[in-house]
């Protein structure tokens, strides 16, 4: 026994078992210590996944919004062009039947036609009434559908900015569940300022100023936004017009031989250069701003359309160049007076027009000769007595959503420069922040196996080396430079932007508007956004640092 209790003393074996249980509870703290720190990780991703999901959304639905805008402004402008094609087609007629009321009068003076003459004339005569009564009633319901398209306009953007920017989007949720929910960061603030960005993009900060500002589209307002917008939308509408509305048939060419065409040119010369045309026009325009109450009918909309038939001769006499305007047939149809300054009762006029006036006897002779007075003053008689309802055809150009763009690359200041419109970058296009945070609370509720104290029992001793992987108070992010730590949550905080973005495939390159629907939402980073700009990430020492935390 004393040999076997000498030789036990002498021998080595198992001095290992005591540095085992050491380093086996160092193992157990890195096994724990990996597992927690996946987890961490794990729910880190998911957080800042549902933060971007929330953020991409609220862009997605601002793009949506956007295109729907494009949309109905664009067919704003064909409403508009479909008035201008109606002008254009009843000037025309009159046109027409001013040559056709010559003809007939001329058969009416043939015995064997003058019935025929005369069941023409009156088939004529019920025809245009009917045209004329029609575009009379037609243009105002065409421009009054561009106010409920308007109407329509406002809503969804008020849809979208009450119901939709000042609220959490479901998709913020979709890492999280009932027991272990996802609490927004600065709920009131952020959506504050996605909501005055969105808004923003029309001009303003504020929604209700931005509609003030369209419905001042109705008494012409001087104020340079209003009349931009304006501007935009009758350019627009001038610039869709088709060639025969705007300028007649093979405009240009000058081979078309028709008097009726609303475009032709028959030169030539026999001592005197000599030429014969017809010129048409047809285009939507606006007064510019009166200071009066009795110019309020300059506030609205109008459509000049018009179709002239002229004969010229230049004439050259001891090198001294003599020209001659002789206009056999000048019709023009104005609504409330857009060519002559001043409303108009008799819209059609007819008329002779020699100059100068010490050729106009000599010249007249010559006409008469030919039957070409005749001719005038009968058209002349037809105009009189079959004016176009010009003063009953009222339109408007109406109110629409605009698009107030900034030609800055990034965005600068705060709140106030946003509401003033001088923070806006990024070329105006509305983006969104959203903060979402994970709270102590849930993340020790939901890992209550890895969150627990684990201590080193090794030696009789339950104070050493212990370890606790729950989330404290104290562990809220520090980020220096910034006072107002407390503003976020003890646990994992995330920051995320997105932006709905305009562009057109190609080589086309164009400024963001709202007349083509080319809209879609992307992520991009928080500091280049103009949401976190309006924070005051320019003034406030460490909020830069804080978003990208």
């Amino acid at each position: 026994m004393i040999l076997w209790l000498h030789r036990l003393r002498r021998e080595e074996e198992g001095q290992t078992l005591v540095l085992g249980a050491v380093f086996g509870i160092i193992l157990a703290l890195c096994v724990l210590g990996t597992v927690n720190m996946g987890r961490a990780v794990y729910d880190k991703i998911q957080l800042q996944t549902a933060c971007d999901n929330g953020a991409y959304s609220q862009a997605a639905v601002e793009a949506r919004v956007i295109n729907m805008t494009a949309y109905t402004n664009r067919a704003m402008v064909v409403h508009y062009s479909s008035i201008m094609a109606m002008s254009a087609y009843l000037t025309w007629l009159h046109f027409v039947g001013a040559f056709v009321q010559a003809i007939i009068k001329g058969l009416s003076l043939i015995p064997v036609a003058t019935a025929a003459a005369n069941a023409i004339n009156q088939a004529i005569s019920f025809l245009f009434k009917i045209l004329d009564y029609a575009v009379s009633y037609m243009t105002p319901i065409v421009a009054a559908a561009n106010m409920v398209l308007y109407l329509l306009q406002e809503g969804a953007w008020y849809a979208l900015y009450v119901g939709r920017l000042l609220t959490i989007p479901p998709e913020a949720h979709s890492g999280d569940s009932n027991s272990d929910p996802y609490r927004p960061i600065w709920p009131v603030l952020l959506p504050a300022a996605n909501a005055a960005v969105f808004s923003q993009s029309r001009g303003n900060a504020l929604m209700p100023i931005n509609t003030l500002n369209a419905a001042k589209i109705f008494i012409n307002s001087g104020d340079p936004a209003v009349q931009e917008a304006r501007l935009h939308m009758v350019e627009i509408a001038n610039s869709a017009r088709e060639p025969w509305v705007a300028y007649g048939d093979n405009y240009n060419s000058n081979f078309v031989l028709s008097p009726f065409a609303r475009h032709f040119v028959l030169r030539g010369t026999f001592f005197c250069n000599a030429q014969i045309s017809t010129n048409a026009r047809t285009e939507l325009g606006t007064w510019p701003r009166q200071n009066t109450i009795s110019s309020l009918y300059n506030t609205t909309g109008e459509v000049y359309s018009g179709d002239r038939l002229e004969a010229a001769l230049h004439c050259k006499i001891f090198f001294i160049n003599i020209s001659v305007l002789v206009s056999f047939f000048d019709l023009q149809t104005i609504d409330q007076g857009l060519n002559v300054g001043t409303a108009q009762s008799n819209h059609n006029g007819l008329q002779l027009k020699v100059s100068p006036g010490i050729l106009k006897a000599p010249i007249l002779a010559g006409l008469a000769a030919l039957g070409l007075v005749a001719a005038a003053g009968i058209m002349n008689a037809y105009a009189s007595t079959t004016p176009i309802q010009s003063d009953s055809r009222r339109m408007w150009i109406s109110p629409y959503v605009y698009f107030s763009p900034s030609t800055k690359a990034g965005p600068s200041g705060g709140l106030a420069a946003v509401v003033r419109g001088a923070g806006l970058g990024n070329f105006g296009q509305p983006d969104v922040i959203f903060g979402l945070a994970k709270e102590r609370a849930d993340i020790n509720r939901n890992h209550k196996v890895f969150g627990s104290t684990v201590k080193n029992i090794i030696g009789g001793s339950t104070h050493a080396g212990s370890v606790n992987f729950e989330y404290t108070q104290g562990d809220v992010p520090q980020v220096p430079g910034f006072s107002g730590q407390s503003a976020l949550h003890t646990g994992y905080n995330t920051f995320c932007a997105a932006q709905a973005y305009y562009h057109r495939p190609g080589d086309w390159r164009e400024m963001p508007n709202f007349f083509n629907p080319l809209w879609s939402a992307r992520l991009m980073p928080v500091m280049d956004s103009n949401a976190a700009s309006s924070l005051g990430t320019t003034l406030i020492p460490g909020l830069g640092q804080l978003l990208l935390h």
